[in-house]
């Protein structure tokens, strides 16, 4: 009985969520998206500037004029530089979350889509907005402020790594996957809202 009261309210549902309701959420979810892989992005391109470009060119200006941790306003720049890296989290989490809150909202709000799949596309939302951030926020304070110091601030000691200890930084990748296959999750869902209101 109560399974049956409950498949009338799923079609009631889907009947009362019209197409400018749903293009809202769409339009959220579109730019929720979009700043995530932005911010992808712009994240892989500092990094290989900074790997390819500062670090390589930096390290041979740093020895050639002695520039380390014993000169103290050279330190200086280094602790402003390093702020601004911790700083990062901030900004990533008010660019990240200004979409992700305002297309959660829309979702939540919408009598229109059965509390499953409101569950279902918030805690994706959720998750995708989670491992991109912490991913980002980790890989700009743990990594690149660790190769900061590593690279400027210590005593220029010459400290062999091994050959492929620099391809660790791909294990950040893996969050990232994440984050994208719960977007796809996202944008299937809605496709299926899409076809349903079509008709």
């Amino acid at each position: 009985m109560n399974q049956k009261r409950y498949k009338v309210n799923k079609n009631d549902t889907n009947k009362k969520l019209d197409k400018k309701i749903f293009k809202r959420i769409s339009d959220k979810f579109h730019e929720y998206w979009k700043c995530l892989f932005r911010l992808i992005g712009i994240y892989i391109v500092a990094y290989l500037f900074w790997f390819f470009i500062i670090v390589k060119h930096g390290k041979r200006l740093t020895n050639k004029y002695k520039l380390n941790g014993n000169v103290l306003w050279f330190t200086i720049i280094m602790i402003l530089i390093q702020g601004l890296l911790f700083s990062l989290d901030g900004f990533v989490t008010a660019l990240l979350k200004s979409p992700f809150n305002q297309m959660c909202f829309a979702v939540n709000k919408t009598e229109g889509i059965s509390d499953k799949k409101k569950d279902f596309i918030i805690t994706k939302a959720t998750e995708s907005n989670e491992h991109c951030k912490e991913t980002l926020k980790k890989f700009g304070i743990i990594t690149i402020a660790t190769e900061l110091f590593k690279s400027f601030i210590k005593s220029q000691k010459e400290e062999k790594g091994t050959d492929w200890e620099e391809l660790m930084v791909l294990s950040y990748l893996v969050p990232i996957c994440f984050a994208a296959f719960d977007i796809w999750l996202i944008y299937q869902e809605l496709q299926k809202m899409k076809r349903s209101i079509s008709y």
